[in-house]
């Protein structure tokens, strides 16, 4: 789920892991420094029917943003989060209580939220925009949150949110493997509780699955045949299982 560089990490940042069901906690980024195992190290104890959604790495006076399936985002010091080993599973970070639709809600993505970024979030049907971080008030721990866009029928669920900044680059991809990349200053920023501008054309028998930083390579890699391997992941990953 993620890939953290600790060249030049201290020892007294941490680790944060938040999971679909809501829960996060972190742990002291020293806790990862001992021998590896041939099948690796724990790093959190995922509970039966829940998932692992993000890892950031904070400095322990960080705000963390946590963006919900129903449209809503919570948004709480991480000082409300006491450290804890890596064999641990967590606290209650969001409350994703209910459905969208027939499905449960669950947490889509969680990140450091920093006033001079902003959340970009995108639905299924291809809508999406940005909001500034500061227009997201710190309350406390375990809430619903406030909301982030507006859900119509028309336009969808949420499909994935991110923090964003107006010179980086967006890859867009739906379920059936299509790929499109957009500057996220094209993007039109809007305030929390609007729906959003068309920002990915989808069919009417696809639907948006993922969205991601583009990171450029120092050695000039090509992007779009990147693009297309996790376009073809994420593709295959949406099948119905077989019977």
């Amino acid at each position: 789920m993620a890939v953290i560089p600790t060249r030049d990490v201290k020892e007294a940042k941490f680790l944060a892991f938040a999971t679909a069901k809501g829960l996060v906690k972190k742990t002291e980024f020293t806790s990862y420094n001992t021998k590896i195992q041939a099948d690796g190290i724990i790093a959190i104890k995922v509970r039966d029917g829940d998932e692992l959604v993000a890892v950031r790495l904070t400095d322990g006076d960080d705000d963390i943003l946590l963006v919900s399936k129903s449209g809503q985002a919570s948004r709480f010091s991480e000082k409300k989060v006491r450290a804890m080993g890596r064999d641990t599973s967590g606290v209650k970070g969001m409350n994703v209580a209910g459905k969208i639709g027939k499905e449960p809600n669950r947490v889509l993505g969680m990140d450091i939220a920093r006033d001079d970024a902003e959340l970009f979030v995108v639905t299924e049907n291809g809508y999406g925009k940005r909001t500034q971080v500061s227009e997201y008030p710190v309350k406390g721990r375990g809430t619903k949150g406030v909301l982030t866009i507006k859900l119509t029928a028309k336009k969808g669920g949420l499909a994935g949110a991110l923090i964003v900044r107006e010179h980086q680059d967006l890859l867009f991809i739906s379920q059936n493997g299509m790929v499109q990349r957009t500057n996220a200053g094209g993007i039109s920023q809007m305030g929390r509780a609007t729906q959003g501008v068309r920002v990915m054309n989808m069919k009417d028998d696809d639907c948006v699955s993922a969205v991601a930083l583009v990171v450029e390579s120092d050695a000039g890699a090509d992007v779009a045949e990147e693009a297309e391997a996790v376009a073809e992941e994420a593709a295959e990953a949406a099948k119905p299982a077989s019977p």
